[in-house]
């Protein structure tokens, strides 16, 4: 009796936040092409559980990038795994390189945009499409429909208690921002003067961020009384099932505003000239900015006056 073999397929996949929540397009158009075959994501650790809840992969291997050895290591792993198909969504040389060995030791197809691919994707360097429509364009040359918005409704799987909130109008604020990009960061002292203007309407400022942005949000909770302080306290279902209850949110160009579009909800964004409107930040009907090449020229009264437009406030 001859069994079914299964395809193995090879999903590379790392980056920010905002870069994986905007890969989830392409992943469920994946998964919904090769439903009974065996998916494998390469991504770095900090995603293996948001990987794992999603149910778009079968299994998760781990590239933290350590290193040479550990990178000759890993790639012999994934040389002895008998991939049938690789689809690398990243643009480094690194992955490069791992394409290299793919096209050198096995017969795998590759889906990338290096010269190493065999479904290759060339993008152009002068105009090149947001993050979603690209990669939506690479997965596109496999014969894959694409959906080209993100999927995250498996965030509602693990329902947050909004009996916690009793206001029946609120707003998202995410103040905060990568270590890495502070020329993209709005001041907290700003931000506080939009919550105390949230708080006379009657509306309930919701602050979210990680560990990271405790400062800031520690900042805006001492100057504004009756905020809501969600800081370490909002994973990503938060986030997500709080967009979807929201009037609307704030956010300077950080992951969780990503997450907070997928959802639907309005948010309007802060930017300074480090922020590429065309390409980088989430876009949608829903998704508005004001940009200045310097941030801290963008004064809390011109983003109140947006906001009360926009959101209807």
């Amino acid at each position: 009796m001859s069994h079914f073999k299964l395809k193995k397929i090879l999903i590379i996949k790392h980056g920010s936040l905002g870069d994986i929540i905007s890969a989830t397009s392409v992943l469920k158009d994946i998964r919904d092409n090769y439903l009974k075959d065996e998916i494998i994501i390469l991504t770095s650790n900090k995603y293996k559980f948001f990987f794992l809840d999603s149910f778009l992969v079968n299994k998760i291997l781990i590239d933290d990038r350590k290193g040479l050895l550990a990178s000759i290591s890993l790639v012999n792993k994934i040389l002895k795994m008998n991939i049938d198909l690789v689809i690398n969504l990243q643009n480094s040389r690194r992955t490069t390189i791992y394409e290299l060995c793919f096209r050198l030791f096995t017969s795998a197809k590759i889906n990338g945009t290096s010269i190493f691919s065999t479904s290759r994707y060339l993008l152009s360097s002068g105009n090149l499409p947001s993050v979603i429509d690209g990669l939506s364009n690479q997965i596109e040359l496999l014969n894959i429909k694409c959906r080209r918005k993100p999927y995250l409704d498996w965030l509602n799987n693990h329902s947050f208690d909004f009996n916690k909130i009793d206001h029946k109008r609120l707003i998202i604020v995410n103040p905060g921002c990568s270590r890495n990009n502070i020329q993209k960061k709005w001041s907290s002292e700003k931000y506080s003067a939009i919550c105390k203007i949230l708080i006379s309407k009657n509306i309930l400022p919701v602050l979210i961020g990680s560990k990271e942005d405790q400062e800031s949000i520690n900042f805006i909770e001492k100057k504004v009384k009756n905020v809501l302080n969600l800081c370490n306290k909002s994973p990503l279902n938060v986030v997500y099932q709080l967009s979807q209850k929201a009037i609307g949110a704030i956010s300077n160009d950080t992951g969780p505003a990503h997450l907070i579009a997928a959802s639907g909800c309005k948010i309007h964004l802060v930017l300074s000239s480090f922020s590429n409107v065309q390409t980088v930040i989430p876009q949608g009907d829903n998704v508005t900015y004001t940009q200045k090449r310097n941030i801290d020229n963008i004064l809390p009264e011109e983003i109140i006056n947006k906001l009360e437009m926009i959101f209807k406030i």
